[in-house]
């Protein structure tokens, strides 16, 4: 088997191949050694309870449980280890030794890809490896991924599943895709404490005849009870067998591969027989690339089309949503109404964002439902399309709530006292027989203050004010009657004693009501409030929106679209371009062999062929 492993990594170094002789090398050295490790990822949905139930079988038991999906990492768990220790590989391969597990934290990974995991726990054989991988149900495409990357790598699969929510049919499809239904599928149920002895049962029977997947064998366990004896045992039956799995495996991956390179080859000898055989290949490449290239242009203006409508209906659910927010704190009474605007919209804009990012990802697995194009090309790529990037963070804020409706709430206060301490000055002079000319030049101000004669220079006094607070800001709403306010303010002069006495007796009010201003001054803006402060907020609200807040998150929204719909654009162009390019090199290179030395290359073809007779007999 080593001899034909090496004969196959010839062949496909020779055909430019190398993808699938570095494959071959993995395979031959797993033939080659018969204590090699043998890998058992543990797939299932996020919370199926996989981190936690490794932790059950190792002695540290200190790998994290995310309460969400934070890391793409994979973690790989060797047991049998003289300590307990880890050793963590970024991108770049470069290697980094971590004695404390517990320190190891999913949302400081980084660019962290692997982490080799040492445990001291004996109860496991040392050549079984767990993995534990990114749950599926992650929003990060890249958890994704990281999970397909690696499980072309695994010898069977430890399928979790909490028995509470049973197999769900995203992960049934997720198998079939990878291929994985042909390795050996071991069922584990997390959690079955939470079950009766005979609900468990029934459960394990519904299972085993409902399920699609070939299943090994099914076992239950509960890490959080301390309950893993079935895994236990499963993990020793496969221990028990493993020279038979991996002979199984192995043999399934020499059968793929050598089908790629009949495959290959089969193309190359096609369109190969002569010069112009060649050239008309390449000439039908590139119309195919083309081809494909006119498919993708449809699918980003139809992907385009319906990503600006998801935009558009984004735009309106922001205006008449942040519209409905701020008319109902227009009309409240608060104390910071900048606060909670702002709050509102930012708020509102966030909201609005995620439910645009949920509707470009559904067109996105639409559209990729909707076109299948040959050659190879799977769009897979376009699952890992990243919009963390996407932002509305240019939205402006130019209002001040709390001041509109309220602009002429000192000049009202101050008429109401001006109003009351002439009125007292008059009774002053009235009684002294001076009335008639007191009366005469204070004759604006007690028109202002009509009522205020009777006030006396007490609380009580400043307490009536209150009273006439709205007959004056009624007064004063009127232009002609701001001007005569300010012309009674003049007479102030000859009434300062009254004007400050009721001035401190007003604030002496508001402090024993807790109030920051004169008692006057509050309830003077209570009255505007009402009567002009709610309409005019709610149409300074309605102007901006209309002429400041829609557009500015119309613009942001217009940059969300357009970057979406180039990320697309630019995933789909490299995914197919890559594919296509391959294939016309190989042809370019023989092309080239035929036209330097015509000897040469038909060799070439003659070694080829038997290439194809050799593969087609393995």
């Amino acid at each position: 088997m080593i001899q034909q492993i090496d004969r196959l990594i010839a062949i496909a170094q020779d055909v430019n191949l190398l993808s699938e002789a570095a494959q071959l090398s993995f395979i031959k050295q797993r033939f080659s050694d018969e204590n090699c490790e043998m890998i058992l990822p543990l797939v299932g949905e996020f919370s199926a309870g996989k981190t936690t139930l490794i932790n059950s079988l190792t002695d540290s038991k200190q790998l994290e449980t995310a309460t969400k999906p934070t890391t793409a990492t994979i973690y790989e768990i060797h047991f049998g280890c003289d300590s307990c220790y880890a050793e963590v590989y970024n991108e770049q391969g470069e290697k980094m030794r971590i004695e404390d597990i517990s320190s190891i934290k999913n949302e400081k990974l980084g660019d962290s890809v692997v982490i080799n995991v040492f445990d001291t726990a004996k109860r496991l054989p040392s050549n079984i490896v767990l993995v534990d991988t990114p749950g599926l149900s992650s929003e990060d495409p890249r958890h994704k991924q990281t999970l397909i990357d690696f499980l072309p790598n695994a010898d069977g699969v430890l399928l979790v599943v909490d028995v509470n929510q049973q197999i769900t049919r995203s992960l049934t499809d997720f198998i079939n895709m990878m291929n994985l239904a042909r390795r050996p599928v071991f069922l584990v149920l997390t959690k079955c404490d939470t079950k009766a002895t005979t609900e468990l049962e029934d459960t394990k029977h519904y299972i085993a005849e409902n399920c699609k997947l070939p299943l090994t064998r099914l076992v239950c366990v509960s890490a959080a009870k301390g309950d893993t004896e079935e895994l236990y045992e499963l993990l020793d039956g496969i221990h028990a067998e493993k020279g038979k799995i991996l002979a199984q495996v192995n043999e399934q991956r020499l059968n793929d591969i050598v089908k790629v390179m009949v495959e290959h080859i089969g193309e190359l000898l096609k369109t190969s027989s002569s010069d112009k055989d060649l050239e008309d290949a390449i000439r039908q490449k590139e119309q195919e690339l083309k081809k494909i290239d006119r498919t993708i242009t449809r699918l980003i203006e139809a992907s385009e089309y319906d990503i600006e409508s998801e935009e558009r209906n984004t735009e309106r659910k922001f205006q008449d949503t942040v519209f409905e927010r701020l008319d109902v704190i227009a009309a409240s009474k608060s104390n910071n109404f900048n606060a909670e605007a702002i709050s509102a919209i930012n708020n509102t804009a966030s909201i609005c964002l995620n439910d645009f990012k949920n509707g470009v990802e559904k067109i996105i697995a639409d559209k990729i439902k909707e076109h299948n194009i040959d050659d190879g090309i799977t769009f897979n790529s376009l699952q890992g399309i990243d919009m963390s990037q996407l932002s509305v963070s240019s939205l402006s804020y130019d209002l001040d709530l709390d001041s509109i409706g309220h602009e002429y709430d000192g000049m009202i206060a101050t008429g109401v006292k001006v109003a009351a301490a002439v009125a007292a000055v008059t009774a002053v002079v009235a009684t002294a027989g001076g009335a008639a000319g007191a009366v005469g030049a204070a004759g604006t101000a007690t028109e202002v203050g009509a009522g205020a004669a009777e006030l006396a220079m007490d609380a009580g006094g400043v307490l009536e004010a209150v009273d006439i607070a709205s007959d004056v800001g009624n007064i004063v709403s009127n232009q002609r009657h701001i001007s005569r306010v300010q012309q009674a303010v003049s007479f102030v002069g000859q009434a300062s004693e009254q004007y400050n006495n009721i001035n401190q007796v007003n604030a002496n009010a508001g402090n024993q009501v807790g109030a920051k201003k004169g008692l006057i001054e509050g309830m003077v803006g209570f009255v505007t409030d009402k009567t002009w402060g709610k309409p005019q907020r709610r149409r300074a609200i309605r102007e901006y929106i209309d002429g400041t807040l829609a557009p500015q998150f119309k613009v942001a929204m217009s940059k969300n679209s357009r970057k979406v719909t180039d990320d697309i654009a630019e995933l789909l162009y490299e995914e197919a371009q890559v594919s296509l390019a391959e294939k016309k090199q190989a042809l370019e290179t023989l092309q080239e062999e035929r036209k330097q030395k015509k000897e040469s290359y038909n060799k070439r073809l003659e070694v080829l062929r038997d290439y194809q007779n050799e593969l087609l007999t393995l």
